[in-house]
């Protein structure tokens, strides 16, 4: 599977998933002109509208496709492997689909200058239990199989989810101030093989995974709007 062709299935996906996209495109694409890397960002809201004032909640999906990923999928993996080894060794090697990455990340922003009082200890632990048992029980952000083990032995990290972050800004009194907080995940996809030989059984589309990625952000990113309703009524001790 090529860059253009991952990029397309992407953004049907999007699409797919109702989701609001900021700007007139569904991405970004970054070119790094050193590396040759592709980077691709999509930047989406809430389905339904913002309703977690005053904060402003977004979620960034990004992902990088690499020069060696963009030099693998030019060709087939039988010419591939004849580039590298030779053409004799090729037919004894055995390849794996290549891992794409993609990183999610889950913002609550308020506005510049409109910070709240940062909440006490208890109160924060309290937010951040609840955040974990959503995101990780009710409305998962990542899909449930994280682990496997590989064909080596060792373990596979298939998806990963962080501890909030936040973002804090100190007033002229010496009072630290919420400012943002970001949650971070992340998810592999398995990109299909290209095969001079049609008789080998052709690797899955990634279309299934990328549409049970949307399918989790979807509620995920309404509970993350919805959770933050516990720290909007320390507006009125600020």
């Amino acid at each position: 599977m090529t860059y253009d062709e991952f990029k397309q299935a992407w953004s049907r996906a999007l699409h797919d998933s109702g989701l609001p996209h900021v700007g007139a495109r569904e991405g970004k694409e970054t070119l790094d002109l050193r590396s040759m890397d592709r980077t691709f960002e999509s930047y989406v809201e809430p389905l339904g509208g913002q309703d977690a004032g005053p904060f402003h909640v977004a979620a960034t999906l990004s992902w990088r496709w690499d020069s060696f990923l963009t030099a693998r999928t030019a060709t087939t993996e039988e010419d591939m492997l004849s580039e590298l080894i030779g053409r004799e060794k090729a037919h004894e090697v055995q390849t794996e689909p290549s891992w794409l990455r993609v990183d999610v990340k889950l913002h609550a922003s308020l506005l510049h200058g409109k910070p709240i009082p940062m909440p006490a200890p208890s109160v924060w632990a309290k937010w951040t239990r609840e955040v974990r048992g959503r995101l990780e029980k009710f409305e998962p952000l990542v899909p449930e199989e994280g682990v496997r083990e590989g064909r080596d032995g060792r373990l596979e990290i298939l998806a990963w989810q962080e501890e909030p972050v936040a973002k804090v800004v100190c007033g002229a009194g010496g009072e630290l101030k919420l400012q943002q907080i970001k949650l971070s995940a992340g998810q592999v996809i398995e990109l299909p093989r290209r095969w001079d030989d049609s008789a080998r059984e052709a690797d899955e589309h990634p279309a299934r995974q990328l549409q049970e990625l949307f399918e989790r952000l979807r509620p995920a990113l309404h509970a993350w709007m919805e959770v933050m309703d516990h720290l909007v009524p320390l507006r009125a001790s600020e």
